[in-house]
């Protein structure tokens, strides 16, 4: 009877397992494909937060049909129990899916020298309403570009600003603080480095460099690359087309000190 009951129980599991794993390819494709394209995924914890998504998902489905499962119980039952079990599940899976939504990468916005990488939970849902109506509005497919104005000794706001940055608040994470990508061209052709400075901060990355100035297509004297900063750290940095300033591609490259980060990877951006 166990053995009849374990085999019963385990034909089961696999066939909840078998459509769960088909369910979680689906959400995969949502997630990495349009959420988190490379390398957000890797920079902002996209990855992580999947793993766990998959993990709570099998436990409150196949492990479940597994223990419940058994001939003993009538039809009727059995369709009960996978009922409870089906609901939990997709509730679970709602509640992980709504989770990577606030915690994906909305913007990538410029500011002084570096860019940041802004999730949709680092904004306080207050603070959506004082955004520039001239700033594009949060997408589904990857963040969009913006800039960020820094506070002037001769802004009447001035130290009001320079304390809630203190505070440990970026100006990149405020709202109103944000002006469209295209207002600070200026600053950003005057600020962005030479490759020449990559080189010298990586010497020992000179190979991982060479891959990713060729992937984007330019040659070198067209690019320039600053800094890419999110909430875990700056382990990255973006290559820049210097003539339209799209962020081409990154690296995984420390933008202010040495230091290579252990996939050595390359990624390309849309531009």
């Amino acid at each position: 009877m166990n053995l009849q009951r374990i085999r019963f129980a385990f034909r089961a599991f696999g066939l909840h397992l078998a459509i769960s794993v088909a369910i979680a390819l689906l959400g995969a494709m949502l997630v990495f494909v349009l959420w988190f394209p490379e390398p957000y995924a890797a920079m902002v914890g996209g990855l992580e937060l999947f793993e766990i998504l998959l993990a709570v998902d099998i436990a409150c489905g196949p492990l479940l049909t597994l223990v419940v499962f058994t001939p003993a119980k009538s039809h009727k039952e059995l369709m009960l129990d996978l009922t409870l079990i089906a609901v939990l599940q997709l509730c679970a899976f709602g509640y992980g899916v709504q989770t990577m939504w606030h915690a994906r990468p909305v913007y990538l916005a410029y500011e002084v020298d570096r860019f940041f990488v802004i999730t949709h939970a680092n904004i306080h849902p207050d603070d959506w309403a004082v955004a520039p109506s001239d700033v594009p509005r949060p997408g589904w497919t990857g963040p969009r570009m913006l800039a960020v104005h820094v506070a002037q000794p001769s802004d009447a706001d001035y130290l009001a600003q320079v304390q809630i940055s203190l505070n440990g608040l970026d100006a990149a994470y405020r709202p109103d603080r944000w002006m469209p990508y295209e207002q600070a061209a200026s600053q950003l052709k005057a600020r962005a480095q030479p490759l020449e400075a990559l080189y010298k901060l990586h010497p020992n990355a000179g190979l991982l460099i060479d891959r990713g100035v060729h992937k984007t297509g330019r040659p070198n004297g067209q690019l320039r690359w600053l800094p890419v900063q999110t909430k875990k750290g700056a382990d990255w940095i973006g290559l820049i087309d210097i003539e339209n300033l799209n962020v081409l591609g990154y690296l995984p490259l420390n933008g202010f000190q040495d230091g290579l980060l252990e996939n050595g990877s390359v990624y390309l951006g849309d531009g």
